[in-house]
């Protein structure tokens, strides 16, 4: 990838960034924001606008809610696309057969999601919140309906303890979309953690998270069973945010440590690594209850690609190098997304996406190299608790040789919130 691109990138995004920083309105947002209920798909914020349940918080000390939705999925995809409920660009075949190359349609009802969601009232203002979800999407096979965790958590005074999605990820800052895995340079993966968020004022907050995963490198030796590679320790996670009724701004860094076999024996070794992102949203053009916004990241590390969408699972947070070492291979990420509000149940979303990694010091000639992603889509919430989504998507792969593969799918949902 191009200086001048990586120099035209890093720009936009601290344009952004100066221009969410430079917001001094008087914020009584608090700092636990929600997503609106049509920017999220999740079940827990359609949770929250349910006067049934929060009427319940009153009058019980412990409190349940079962809640989810049920989903269905369907498109076209216009040849390369492997994967017919995800689209992860880093996947399109650049040499594809005359098979992957035929047009493919689908249906997926998996991504169908069941939740517990509970309180236990300790005291009038100190309560213990815990949730657990599950999906159906447990593998890239249609025949499997394997349960799969999502989330499993609890809270108590600014602790979470359990698996939900990394401190990475800005929730909030998420698109709006058809595609179940967003754009490609999105970061957060659902991990298990301790973590602990505290408020230091309306418009400042910050956490603190220890997080751990599987090893995603490559070894010195294919042949060689490093399925039980470990972490010395967890990986080190922070980020402070500005809140305010124009958005947020989150700054967010980690600090890791992966190890590995050696070459030479069967010793196991380690390397240090890290990196950080920006990311946020920006609403504006507000109007009768309203309003536009953009959102926006940018990740930049060493041996972090585990935490970036489109390169996770392809062993690219290090590798061996052309002299015979193993290091962590630099990576960068970002998307811009922009939404149109039509009215109070139909939003429009325009998204870029890209992803990239350093390869220059590696000898193999097929490695990933650069993807981009784009997605245009039109969202409609007719009634309450029913959403209905179409999306155009296009995704293009390229090695280190500058081959390239693409794809495009068309895509449509349909949700029953429960």
């Amino acid at each position: 990838m191009s200086t001048t691109f990586k120099i035209v990138v890093t720009f936009c995004f601290t344009m952004l960034g100066t221009y969410a920083f430079a917001q001094d309105s008087i914020d009584t947002l608090s700092v636990k924001q929600q997503n609106n209920t049509k920017d999220n798909q999740d079940p827990l914020p359609v949770r929250e606008k349910r006067s049934r349940y929060n009427e319940n918080r009153k009058s019980k000390k412990i409190s349940l809610d079962f809640i989810g939705y049920i989903k269905l999925i369907g498109g076209v995809d216009l040849g390369n696309i492997q994967n017919t409920s995800e689209f992860y660009p880093s996947k399109i075949p650049i040499y594809p057969t005359l098979r992957e190359e035929k047009p493919r349609s689908f249906l997926d009802a998996r991504q169908t999601r069941l939740a517990v969601d509970g309180e236990y009232e300790v005291s009038g203002t100190d309560k213990v919140h815990i949730y657990v979800e599950m999906d159906f999407f447990n593998t890239e096979a249609a025949t499997s309906f394997v349960p799969h965790l999502r989330h499993a958590y609890g809270e108590y005074k600014g602790f979470l303890i359990g698996q939900t999605w990394s401190t990475m990820k800005n929730t909030l800052a998420f698109p709006v979309q058809v595609d179940f895995e967003g754009p490609n340079s999105i970061t957060g993966p659902r991990n298990p953690m301790i973590r602990y968020t505290q408020s230091i004022n309306n418009k400042y907050s910050y956490a603190v998270a220890l997080e751990t995963h599987s090893e995603d490198y490559t070894p010195f030796d294919a042949n060689i069973d490093d399925s039980m590679a470990f972490l010395y320790v967890p990986d080190l996670i922070a980020y402070i945010q500005k809140n305010g009724n124009w958005g947020n701004l989150r700054l967010t860094g980690i600090l890791k440590n992966m190890s590995y076999t050696n070459t030479n024996s069967d010793a196991i070794k380690s390397i240090t690594s890290g990196g950080a992102a920006v990311s946020g949203i920006v609403k504006f053009l507000n109007r009768k209850e309203i309003n536009d916004d953009i959102r926006f990241s940018y990740t930049y590390g060493f041996g972090i690609a585990h935490y970036i969408n489109d390169l996770r699972g392809q062993g690219l947070d290090a590798a061996p190098d052309n002299i015979g070492d193993m290091s962590s291979i630099p990576v960068m990420g970002g998307f811009l997304a922009y939404k149109h509000a039509w009215s109070k149940t139909a939003t429009s979303s325009a998204v870029f996406s890209f992803t990239s990694i350093d390869n220059s010091d590696y000898t193999n000639d097929s490695m990933y190299d650069f993807s981009t992603y784009g997605a245009v889509n039109y969202m409609w919430s007719p009634v309450d608790r029913l959403d209905y989504g179409i999306e155009l998507i296009y995704g293009k792969n390229q090695n280190k040789l500058g081959d390239n593969g693409v794809g495009y799918r068309a895509q449509f949902m349909a949700i029953y919130h429960l």
